[in-house]
């Protein structure tokens, strides 16, 4: 890496101090880039003279503060303005300014935009200079208490105010109350007006899955409603672009030739979660279709390719790749695993390349296409049709079994029999928390009768995110223990050290109830309509567990993970018997070759 692409916090600081305008913002550019390639840690290109010897994955808070003061000089400096073009670049990475302020203890970038105010610091309401809006929406944070009026933000400019929405919608982590609350208002706001944004161009495309992907984790019904304008706007620009369907009548083929099903992924190596999940029951559709996946290189290993009879690395663009693919073997049925991780699979799955197109839940929620025809999943994991725009294509629950991960080791577990403190293991990626499954948690540790203490087990939480994610656990959850994230052999041994555990909601857990299993933890989890919160009653079913341990609502799943604290007995009788019934061999059994009898049963 070029040496002008290393962010060096003393001449970032020594710029936006003396005005140096452009090259500051070139200096800050290359920190967001750090940030978005690392998931929001530093690297061995960021250098601070006085704490480098500090700079790591959980990063010195100092060195935030540092940075947040040296972008308050530059931001308030009134002959500093942003073009649309600079704006547009920044909208990218909108998400590392957020996360930056929510690391520091400014908390967001608000005392930048009162400082703009034409009203005065100390108004209530914001008014900015024309020439400033731009400015302001790249320091308008999830964070941010301001109010804003995001219709006279649309009559200013609405590919701006567009863009913003997408921006606050993308992050990975909106746990904090105004970043979930922004959520909940922005996703029907943007959903009523994305049609009238005319090319998809003007909007922040790279992280157009984010927004596409992260309103799962949102708590309204309609939230998936975002997906369809989405969706209009992707196969737009495909046909302006000249990409199209194929045809979709299947090649002929030869007395006793199998049918092509043509697997699009995403994340498949042997310790990820969809190969997991898909791999048993994608390797056994091989005895009714000859299966062949496509994916980039660096995101399927050796063992995800094994499951196929054939494996195509993608070369180039993935769309076009994919659908020339398509275009030469003609599939029966294309078939996503999963969706929406990245923008190729969004753009994929607004294409004909196949007469049956399927997607799973790798991305438990429905996909709002016109273009796919079957959602497939064990039928115990439905909650409310209603919440499919495909039509429902349910396996006996035995069809799609579970395989080990790759990274997967021999764990001997630990019982307690009276612990002084119980240790609650919550094993959530950041995605998951929120103000309404964190305030059921304090209730929890203010009404139980024993000391309790929370470990929170985070996956994909390093740096920057690490401390956005810590201060929100901690100011509901002050002696709260915080894990960043693990290599698999550490986690569970956290989780070995834990008593029980509590399930995330409203998006639960499937993974990590098989990871908690294989030890005994028992646990609380809440069900409800939706696929993504579901799978945990269905899973809680096949392990046996009592009906109580499933709530339906706040007050039963306080309830009952009070009463899994306070009898000892109760708990430990229900781990000895998971363990001596070998209880997480049930994940793993089943007849994985009744996914390809249904699907064969569509061609």
């Amino acid at each position: 890496m070029a040496s002008d692409a290393w962010f060096s916090l003393e001449r970032f600081e020594t710029l936006a101090y003396a005005r140096q305008h452009e090259a500051a913002t070139r200096e800050f550019m290359h920190l967001l880039q750090m940030l978005d390639r690392n998931y929001g840690a530093l690297d061995m290109h960021f250098a601070a003279t006085t704490t480098a010897s500090r700079i790591g994955l959980d990063v010195d808070q100092h060195i935030v503060n540092r940075i947040c003061s040296a972008l308050t000089a530059l931001f308030s400096d009134p002959t500093f303005h942003l073009s649309i073009d600079g704006a547009r670049h920044l909208f990218f990475l909108h998400r590392w300014v957020s996360t930056l302020f929510a690391a520091s203890t400014f908390g967001n970038a608000d005392h930048i935009l009162r400082a703009l105010n034409l009203n005065g610091p100390g108004a209530h309401d914001v008014q900015i200079r024309q020439e400033h809006v731009l400015k302001f929406c790249i320091l308008y944070t999830p964070n941010s208490e301001i109010p804003l009026d995001m219709d006279a933000m649309w009559a200013f400019n609405k590919n701006v105010a567009a863009s913003l929405a997408c921006s606050l919608l993308s992050p990975r982590f909106l746990g904090m109350p105004s970043a979930h609350h922004k959520r909940e208002v922005l996703l029907p706001w943007l959903t009523a007006k994305l049609d009238q944004i005319e090319d998809l161009a003007v909007l922040p495309v790279q992280i157009l899955h984010d927004v596409y992907m992260h309103c799962s984790y949102a708590d309204a019904r309609d939230k998936h409603a975002i997906k369809a304008p989405i969706n209009r706007l992707v196969r737009k620009k495909l046909l302006e672009q000249g990409v199209t369907d194929i045809e979709t009548k299947p090649k002929k083929r030869a007395k006793g030739e199998k049918p092509v099903m043509l697997v699009a992924l995403e994340w498949f190596s042997g310790a990820h979660s969809i190969y997991r999940t898909h791999s048993a029951s994608l390797r056994a559709a091989r005895e009714q279709f000859r299966v062949i996946g496509v994916g980039l290189k660096d995101l399927v290993d050796d063992l995800g390719r094994e499951v196929f009879d054939e494996f195509r690395e993608i070369q180039g663009d993935p769309v076009t790749f994919v659908r020339e693919q398509a275009a030469t073997l003609r599939p029966d049925v294309v078939y996503y695993p999963a969706f929406g991780m990245f923008p190729s699979s969004i753009f994929l799955t607004n294409l004909r390349l196949a007469p049956v197109q399927v997607v799973s839940y790798g991305h438990p929620a429905t996909s709002n296409s016109p273009f796919i025809d079957y959602f497939v999943l064990p039928e115990d994991w439905v909650g409310d049709p209603a919440c499919f725009s495909e039509k429902l294509l349910p396996l006996p629950k035995e069809s799609m079994p579970f395989v080990r991960s790759a990274a997967a080791i021999e764990v001997e577990p630990k019982l307690r029999e009276t612990p002084d403190t119980v240790r609650i293991a919550v094993a959530s990626t950041p995605m998951k928390l929120n103000p309404g499954f964190l305030g059921a948690l304090a209730r929890i540790q203010r009404e139980s009768r024993k000391p309790i203490q929370f470990h929170f087990l985070t996956g994909l939480t390093r740096g920057l995110m690490n401390l956005e994610m810590r201060r929100f656990i901690h100011a509901y959850l002050p002696d709260a223990v915080i894990q960043m994230h693990q290599p698999y052999a550490e986690y569970m041994a956290t989780l070995n050290e834990c008593d029980m555990y509590v399930n995330p909601f409203p998006f639960g857990n499937t993974n990590g109830i098989v990871d908690v299993t294989s030890i005994g933890l028992v646990g609380v989890c809440k069900t409800g309509p939706e696929v993504l919160e579901h799978i945990d009653e269905a899973m809680f079913r096949r392990l046996g567990l009592p009906e109580w341990l499933v709530a339906h609502n706040e007050d039963e799943y306080v309830s009952a993970a009070l009463r899994l604290i306070d009898e000892d007995g109760t708990r430990l009788s229900l781990r000895r018997q998971m363990l001596k019934d070998k209880a997480a061999d049930a994940f793993f059994q089943g007849k994985p070759s009744g996914f390809g009898q249904a699907l064969a049963g569509l061609v």
